[in-house]
């Protein structure tokens, strides 16, 4: 028992000095450049834990800054490659003892400005990390994230892909023309977003749809999460269909009922030009103007 003892109490203290070396070894971080937007067609980044934020720019240049910890090499790089600015963030391990462990989550925000104009493309493929996206306006967007939320506010694009295997989505107070939604683990919050194609697919969360702008089509399908809906303004002109195996409350104005079920239902509003598809497996589904 002696012998027991005296061995954890060893471990102890090398993991206590191993852990101090690990954390001494870490150094701040810090890049800064800026890029002319007239040679610049796409934003690509790659993120392996950092935090992202996009903002408008000012200027017509995109500029980056990063911050935050570092072992022996630069974990964020930034590079032109044609027309393509590539923003990579990379996970580093220390060397010694513990290099192949990690004690929280150890790393940084990258800075992203935007200029209002000139960029087409904007793509992020990220692993563990939180983005943000606030003010700006490109062509289109393409997220395709891991594990992390997304925030998305004041942006503006002409089609928006949002893909995430575990992490909650808030969108508000934007436009695009077609938004794909597809979530596999994660709540996903939508408010006051105007768009012509919308379609929200999620395997395990809810959806919540607030003060959207009537379009041609919103189409909303989960496996496991309620669907909640409400309209900026009365639908004029829409065909509705709703399918649930839990309830289904539809509370709109002049909505004529087709098929009314247990599980499903159907009507018009209107001439019924714009569509409106809910389906979920297990999840209730409520609809207001």
């Amino acid at each position: 028992m002696k012998k027991i003892l005296i061995a954890s109490i060893a471990l102890v203290v090398i993991g206590g000095i191993a852990f101090t070396t690990y954390k001494i070894d870490a150094k701040s971080f810090k890049k800064n450049k800026s890029y002319n937007v007239e040679n610049i067609a796409n934003l690509k980044v790659y993120t392996d834990s950092w935090d992202l934020r996009f903002k408008k720019s000012n200027s017509n240049e995109v500029t980056i800054s990063a911050e935050g910890k570092q072992e022996d090499k630069a974990p964020v790089t930034f590079h032109k490659d044609g027309e393509n600015l590539v923003i990579e963030q990379k996970a580093q391990k220390s060397s010694g003892f513990l290099g192949g462990f990690t004690f929280g989550k150890r790393g940084g925000t990258i800075y992203i400005n935007v200029p209002e104009t000139g960029i087409n493309n904007v793509e992020v493929a990220n692993k563990d990390g939180n983005i943000q996206m606030s003010d700006i306006s490109v062509d289109n967007i393409l997220v395709d994230n891991n594990s992390g939320d997304e925030k998305i506010k004041g942006v503006s694009a002409n089609t928006g892909k949002f893909s995430s295997m575990d992490g909650s989505l808030n969108a508000e107070n934007s436009y695009f023309e077609d938004l794909n939604i597809t979530s596999i683990s994660g709540d996903n919050y939508i408010k006051d977003i105007e768009s012509s194609n919308v379609k929200v697919t999620s395997k395990d969360g809810a959806v919540s749809i607030r003060d959207i702008t009537e379009g041609e089509s919103l189409t909303v399908d989960t496996t496991t999460g309620d669907i909640g809906l409400s309209y900026k303004k009365a639908p004029t002109s829409l065909t509705v269909f709703a399918k649930s195996n839990s309830d289904i409350k539809l509370t709109l104005d002049e909505l004529r009922k087709s098929n009314s079920g247990v599980k499903s239902i159907k009507g018009e509003i209107g001439r019924g030009a714009n569509k409106l598809n809910l389906t979920s497996e297990d999840g209730a589904i409520n609809v207001t103007n």
